[in-house]
Formats: C-alpha cells, sequence, structure tokens
C-alpha cells in the first residue's frame, strides 16, 4: 500500500495533480493500515522540489499546516530544509530561501 501511494504521488507531483494528492491523503486516513503519512509527505515533497514543481511545493507546504499535529510538525520540520537541497534550479532555490524557509524558521 505504502509503495502503490508513493508511486501514485510521484505521478501526481510531475504532472502537478493536486486534487489527486488530496485523494492520497484521504487514502492514508483508511485505519485498515498502518501507513506513516509524515514519511509519505515527506518522500512526496523532496519529489517536487527535486523536479522543481512550484505549485506543488506550494501545496505540499499548506497541506503540512493544515494535516499534522503540532508534534508531527516539529518532527518534520528539519525536512524542508533538505528540500532546498533537492532543488536544482539556482532561482528555484532563491524562491524557496525567501517564500519557504522564513515561514518555517524559529525566530
Amino acid at each position: 500500500m505504502h509503495k502503490r501511494l508513493l508511486k501514485e504521488g510521484k505521478k501526481a507531483v510531475f504532472i502537478q495533480d493536486h486534487k489527486e494528492l488530496k485523494e492520497i491523503y484521504a487514502q492514508t486516513l483508511n485505519r485498515d493500515y498502518q501507513l506513516h503519512i509524515g514519511d509519505i509527505f515527506l518522500k512526496l515533497f523532496y519529489y517536487a522540489c527535486h523536479h522543481n514543481r512550484k505549485s506543488t511545493i506550494l501545496f505540499l507546504f499548506r497541506m503540512y499546516f493544515e494535516i499534522f499535529t503540532e508534534s508531527e510538525k516539529m518532527a518534520l520540520r528539519q525536512g524542508f530544509y533538505y528540500g532546498k537541497v533537492k532543488i536544482q534550479k539556482k532561482e528555484m532555490k532563491q524562491w524557496y530561501s525567501d517564500c519557504i524557509l522564513p515561514v518555517i524558521k524559529i525566530k
């Protein structure tokens, strides 16, 4: 189930299908399976960063604030710094540094 969701999620990230990403998240709420949504989230987020999918990065960033508890957010927070490393284009890195990291940074 985990691998299938990741495969579907990567396809949705690549074509920037946010509706499909929401459906994938809904599938993770199924209590018949023990899925770690944080792991799936980070892998899809890194995939979006690696492929420079700006709108999907923003979509997943908003989802981060909506779906995770405060303790889960603390655990996942460092993943956003690694996301910058995964970005390949210089202008995307600059955008990410200006728009994403200041929001996540603890002051």
